[in-house]
């Protein structure tokens, strides 16, 4: 039987054979790509190719893709569990062409390949192509031996690929595989017809073969692209399936020692026909660990919020199986263990992964456990037994509960959900996340002035601080900025939380100022002010500014330093979150659950400055990607890399990936000084620092305030330590002394209060106004409850239009009277509202005048609250 490793090998073997280049997946988290939550499809990484924005560096190339559908428009969330294909997290296998091969050799591979390596039954194997698409179907009947009946003519919504509502597009050829009627959930329907692209499970999409050959415009026509690609997908899970004769993906060896590790863990056995349960946390941990592994974590909004949505789904369906305590950071390991050899990026994560997992799974108990109270508060409203869809939808996106844990709770206490209501409002939460996430390109948009062709711009400014270039397109937006391209330029563009250079364009007839460069796909956009005159002649000068350049760098090599000292100190688990480095500062933002304690904080800024100090050489080389990451070369998330990447070394301490702009020795750096360390957001902390020039400034507007302090204080700054203590010690004896003499005036105010007191046959009542703040009531209050136990006091105080009410029952008479209920029914006499314990409340009200005529009736108001 073929292990799931030999297929995946043997794909990529087989295209390698013929050509192609291997391409390692793109991370799950697209973090080049702000249109897309998460990678979802194998053509994501060679999206900018297709749009015509990026020349490929390889004519044909190979892959096996993570993917994860779980939000946006491909989301197949609440349809994992419910049988045995649909995952949050997959892989897809696929082969390219860009601009070489097309539809003969994609058909004819795809044949070979699961026909005569494979050897999957041809009598099994069917073709659909589109109904325009007559080459597609004539190479089908020509080039392969398939049984021309298993060829079928479908339409748009089955053979034709699009990208978006507009971009590249083309038809497309799908292989299907007929599973046997043993497979089909409707076989004992009446009526019922197995078919392909039809609604049971009898014949599997295995293959689909895309041919981008269309731009899809924005009236809806189609024009022909300048070059034609080939762009494959085969799902790896189905195929795996099918190759191992399972009866659903979760049956084969990507899965079940997962599913092993859940039944050792919960004694529930599995059985493919009642294991929802399981193979909802099966797919679940797959996506999690990959997702953290590339940078993803759980938080509330974004693909973070998508993450936590699914731990916590997983986490349900474990409440289901009998687990009360976290369970799935347990599961980890079994990941790691299947996956890691074709997916380096997963080992050396396992601690990471298990700890925000864990830590998620402890905060979900507590948060399911308020769903279940809201679920409770939603019953007893309803007066119809019938949950709306609005609150299902509710316990689904606030609390994380699946609809039919909804709808088996309701059915529990006799309850039906209001399903059509439900799916209304996902309708409404898809339509939103569907116009999020159109492909806009805005710079392509602009009305450019141009010069000269527009080409690539050759980036020199690694060496080069000042050079003469070319102009070739300029305009200006709707601010009056000037906007301008250049054949190359020395300055570097904002990209992986380094702020882009400034500096100056000039030529005998103008010159601009550079306040801001975005690079857009390969191409470098200045943007900036005009200083004088008016562009004319294309050539140009553009030079940096140097120094600012060199703060820059200053920061960005001490970000380096940083990240790998908060790893010698705190764990290998620690990953950046985010960075920021400017001229002034840099920020680092990392995972970890608790603060840092100012020991640990010590230790790295020690580990930084002890670098500096030895004035370590840099390294900066040009390395495959391969190559690189096999050296220990770590990734920074926020970064685009390609098959030829940088590598910054500081020499026997730290080796990341990275396009930014360093110093040449750590020397440089002068010293590293942390500001601060706080919370970024949940499990996320950040930390700001200086450095060189910024670390100066800091110290000596350190030095500076010590100086005004000491000289407001009038010490010397050696004595202002002593200074502030002796202050502190006198604050503390003068509060104690004022508290001492309120309390003595509070006193006194009771001893007068209680001489007001009057007898009532069934209660004493001290009614009055006082003059003190509100907030001294309760202080009185609890003095009165000490002084008049067999006393109900009602206080008053004024202030402007409101009333602020106290009502005290002293313990003797607490059986029978209630504090809350006397304060409710007074306050509504006096339009304001109230209520608090049966021993002492508090309430409001307005109109003061109106107190006046109601202290008479306030014996018959209380006597009305028995």
């Amino acid at each position: 039987m073929w292990t799931s490793k030999e297929i995946r090998q043997t794909f990529i073997d087989f295209f390698r054979e013929r050509g192609h280049t291997f391409i390692p997946s793109s991370p799950v988290i697209p973090w080049d790509d702000p249109t897309l939550l998460f990678a979802n499809a194998g053509m994501n990484q060679f999206k900018n190719i297709f749009l015509g924005l990026k020349e490929p560096e390889v004519k044909r190339a190979v892959n096996s893709q993570k993917c994860i559908r779980a939000g946006g428009k491909h989301n197949d969330l609440e349809a994992v569990g419910k049988d045995g294909y649909h995952h949050t997290f997959f892989e897809m296998l696929g082969n390219w062409s860009f601009g070489d091969y097309y539809k003969k050799e994609a058909i004819e591979w795809a044949w070979e390949l699961l026909t005569n390596v494979f050897h999957l039954p041809k009598d099994k194997l069917f073709a659909t192509v589109h109904n325009t698409d007559e080459e597609s179907y004539n190479l089908w009947k020509n080039n392969t031996d398939i049984d021309s009946s298993h060829i079928s003519y479908f339409g748009d919504k089955d053979n034709f690929w699009e990208m978006g509502e507009t971009g590249p597009c083309g038809p497309c050829t799908e292989i299907h595989y007929d599973r046997g009627i043993e497979h089909c959930m409707k076989k004992n329907v009446p009526g019922h017809k197995c078919e392909l692209n039809g609604d049971c499970n009898r014949y599997i999409e295995l293959w689909n073969l895309v041919f981008i050959q269309y731009n899809r415009e924005e009236d809806g026509s189609l024009s022909p692209l300048k070059s034609r690609y080939v762009d494959t997908g085969a799902g790896f899970e189905r195929l795996v399936q099918i190759l191992q004769n399972t009866y659903s993906n979760y049956e084969t060896d990507l899965f079940m020692p997962i599913i092993d590790k859940i039944v050792q863990m919960s004694g529930v056995p599995y059985n493919p026909e009642t294991g929802m349960s399981h193979r909802v946390i099966a797919d679940h941990i797959r996506c999690l660990c990959f997702a953290l592994a590339d940078g993803g974590f759980p938080s509330n909004e974004g693909r973070g919020y998508v993450l936590r949505r699914i731990l916590r789904r997983a986490a349900r369906h474990g409440r289901l199986l009998g687990f009360s305590e976290p369970f799935m950071f347990h599961l980890v390991d079994s990941v790691v263990e299947i996956m890691s050899e074709p997916f380096a990026e997963l080992k050396g994560k396992e601690a990471y992964i298990k700890m925000v997992i864990k830590a998620e799974e402890e905060r979900f108990n507590s948060t399911l456990d308020k769903g279940l109270e809201r679920f409770d508060q939603i019953c007893a409203n309803s007066t119809e037994k019938i949950i709306s869809g609005k609150d299902a939808f509710q316990l689904y996106d606030t609390y994380g509960f699946p609809l039919d844990l909804t709808i088996n709770l309701a059915e529990e206490r006799g309850f039906k959900v209001d399903t059509a209501g439900f799916e209304e409002e996902m309708k409404k939460q898809r339509e939103r996340a569907r116009k999020s996430s159109k492909f806009i390109y805005k710079w392509e948009d602009m009305d450019w002035i141009e010069l000269m062709p527009s080409t690539p711009t050759d980036f020199v400014g690694y060496d080069n601080f000042s050079i003469e270039a070319h102009i070739q397109r300029y305009r200006i937006d709707d601010e009056g900025n000037l906007h301008i391209q250049l054949d190359k330029t020395p300055f570097y563009a904002e990209s992986g939380g380094q702020v882009a250079d400034t500096g100056r364009i000039y030529n005998d007839d103008f010159e601009m100022q550079v306040i801001d460069v975005k690079r857009i796909d390969d191409k470098f956009i200045h943007i900036g002010h005009l200083i004088k005159g008016a562009i004319s002649s294309p050539l140009v000068k553009a030079e940096i500014d140097l120094q600012r350049r060199k703060d820059i760098a200053r920061n960005h090599t001490a970000t380096h330093l940083l990240h790998r000292a908060l790893r010698m100190v705190l764990g290998e688990y620690v990953q950046q979150k985010g960075s920021f480095v400017g001229p002034d500062y840099l920020r680092f933002d990392f995972t970890q659950l608790q603060a840092l304690t100012q020991d640990e904080i010590n230790k790295v800024e020690d580990i930084v400055n002890e670098i500096v100090k030895e004035n370590r050489p840099v390294h900066i080389e040009i390395k495959d990607i391969d190559e690189a990451r096999s050296e220990g070369a770590m990734a920074l998330f926020g970064e685009k890399y390609g098959q030829k990447v940088r590598v910054i070394s500081v020499e026997d301490f730290s080796k990341e990936l990275c396009g930014g702009t360093h110093i040449s020795a750590t020397g440089e750096i002068g010293l590293f000084k942390i500001l601060s360390e706080s919370s970024s957001s949940a499990g996320i902390r950040r930390i700001e620092a200086v450095t060189g020039r910024g670390a100066e400034k800091f110290v000596r507007s350190l030095q500076e305030r010590i100086a005004n302090l000491a000289a407001v204080l009038n010490v010397s700054e050696k004595m202002l330590e002593t200074k502030l203590e002796t202050m502190q010690n006198l604050i503390k004896e003068l509060e104690e002394e004022l508290k001492k003499k309120e309390q003595r005036q509070s006193f006194a105010d009771v001893d007068k209060l209680l001489d007001k007191i009057v007898e009532y046959p069934d209660f004493s009542l001290l009614c009055t106004t006082v003059e003190t703040e509100p907030e001294r009531l309760r202080e009185l209050g609890d003095l009165l409850k000490d002084r008049a136990k067999d006393t109900i006091s009602l206080l008053f105080t004024i202030e402007g239009d409101k009333i602020t009410i106290l009502c005290v029952v002293g313990r003797d008479l607490v059986d029978k009277f209630n504090a809350g209920k006397i304060v409710k029914a007074v306050s509504q006499e006096l339009n304001g509202k109230g209520g608090g314990r049966a021993d002492s409340a508090m309430g409001g009200g307005k109109n003061p005048e109106k107190l006046s005529e109601l202290m008479p009736r306030i014996p018959d108001i209380i006597r009305s609250t028995l």
